[in-house]
């Protein structure tokens, strides 16, 4: 039994290894050696050769799934920030603060996904089909006419967790995000948000910050 144990340990500490060797050697990563990035994932559907297009600060832990879904998109994570895991949808540019935690669960996307036209729109599932037929998931979506804006979480932000948030919002610094809220409107600096649509519950006195 003692045996069994340390095989399992062996195997274990050997694939957590390979998953750290594998991000830190990533070259679409620029990250500070003191940070965490060993249960990170990264997607990139149409990938540029020697393009960065995630950037991580220092004494941060991020965790969770980074889809770039075309070329152009940048995601930029500060210093001493969580990432508690989730999924980040980036084709124009997602920027996180310092200071900032994200709870587990949380979704941040930076476009619509789909034009809201129907005739705009009507080729998608065919074309996402044949990248799956021919194993290359998403080389043939039209991106187009999706509309898309820059997501800023601003220093110090606490998200709580299972809440999105939508193309073209600013969460302020210091806000907090209730758990399971849907942003679609910018939270100003110090507020308290929480619901779907996410309001304002209260402000966070300065005695509290």
């Amino acid at each position: 039994m003692i045996n069994y144990i340390k095989k399992k340990l062996r195997r274990l500490v050997a694939s957590n290894n390979t998953e750290v060797k594998k991000n830190a050697n990533d070259a679409r990563i620029k990250f500070h050696g003191t940070s965490d990035i060993k249960n990170l994932n990264l997607i990139t559907r149409k990938q540029i050769n020697e393009k960065k297009y995630l950037y991580i600060g220092s004494e941060s832990v991020v965790n969770g799934t980074y889809v770039f879904e075309i070329e152009s998109g940048k995601i930029t994570i500060g210093d001493r920030s969580f990432i508690g895991g989730g999924m980040f949808i980036c084709i124009e540019e997602i920027e996180i603060g310092n200071d900032v935690m994200f709870s587990w669960g949380c979704t941040v996307v930076d476009n619509n996904s789909h034009s809201i036209k129907w005739s705009e729109r009507k080729d998608d599932v065919v074309n996402w089909k044949r990248g799956l037929d021919e194993n290359k998931i998403g080389a043939f979506k039209d991106w187009t006419n999706v509309k898309r804006a820059k997501v800023t979480i601003k220093d110090k932000a606490w998200i709580g967790f299972n809440s999105t948030i939508l193309k073209g919002v600013t969460i302020g610094e210091g806000a907090i995000v209730g758990s399971g809220s849907v942003v679609s409107k910018d939270v100003p600096d110090w507020t308290i948000v929480a619901g779907n649509p996410a309001q304002i519950v209260r402000v966070i006195a300065e005695n509290e910050r």
